[in-house]
């Protein structure tokens, strides 16, 4: 299942062979699309040694039929999800060995009274669609990993930018205030130089950071520096405050 509708048509186009069916589930806010396929039985196929320990290649053939049949991968916007359900534990069991001794992870579960195999790690799914020879499908869910995870950066990158804009906007703001009410109650001449020539900057540059502010003075001092001395302003406009 997933929200995607381009991506539901390509695994329904990649299923065409099996009579794969594409479904419309409508939600209250969005729209998700399930894609399935139209056989039956084969979810009760035997599970002897000779399909379950051939090759790499004979098992990644039997456990894509067994996927076919009793399998589905969901691409929903909480995360990923793949599920096998056979029509047995013994089946399930002997599924999750030779899932985890060919080096993928597959954790079982049950449900009721029905067991399954499942993984919501998207890299696990991705290895278990390679393994079966899904490849491109594997790619696909890759590609919509990446694509989530650079869209939450830029998100998290914006997020943090706005903050810090807010951030120095009230901070400013509160100098600015500051500044004027010591103009006003005691004049520039009566500050010491190094609080006139900060106050002067921040008057000339309110929306300036700490540090660019700093560059400034002469001769240039860290932005701790700038602060230290905002600090001293702040202190002088409260003890002139208290005294009115």
């Amino acid at each position: 299942m997933t929200h995607d509708r381009k991506l539901a048509h390509y695994v329904k186009r990649e299923l065409r062979k099996y009579q794969a069916v594409l479904a419309e589930v409508k939600h209250k806010t969005d729209t998700a699309y399930s894609v399935s396929t139209q056989l039956t039985g084969i979810g009760s196929v035997g599970t002897d040694s000779s399909l379950t320990d051939g090759s790499d290649e004979q098992t990644g053939t039997f456990l894509r039929g067994m996927f076919i049949a009793c399998g589905n991968v969901y691409i929903q916007k909480a995360g990923y999800h793949l599920e096998i359900m056979p029509d047995s534990e013994e089946k399930c069991a002997v599924l999750h060995r030779l899932i985890t001794e060919h080096g993928m992870t597959i954790n079982i579960s049950r449900r009721g009274r029905t067991a399954f195999l499942y993984s919501k790690n998207s890299e696990n799914i991705s290895d278990i669609l390679t393994y079966m020879g899904a490849m491109r499908c594997a790619m696909e869910i890759m590609n919509i990993k990446i694509i989530k995870e650079v869209r939450s950066n830029i998100n998290r990158s914006v997020n943090c930018e706005t903050a810090n804009i807010d951030r120095t906007a009230r901070a400013s703001a509160k100098q600015l205030d500051d500044i004027a009410f010591i103009f006003e109650k005691l004049g520039r001449d009566k500050l010491p130089e190094e609080l006139c020539e900060i106050a002067e900057l921040r008057l000339a540059n309110p929306d300036m950071s700490l540090r660019d502010l700093g560059k400034l003075v002469q001769p240039e001092i860290s932005r701790s520096g700038v602060n230290h001395r905002f600090e001293r302003l702040t202190k002088l406009a409260a003890e002139l405050r208290e005294k009115q």
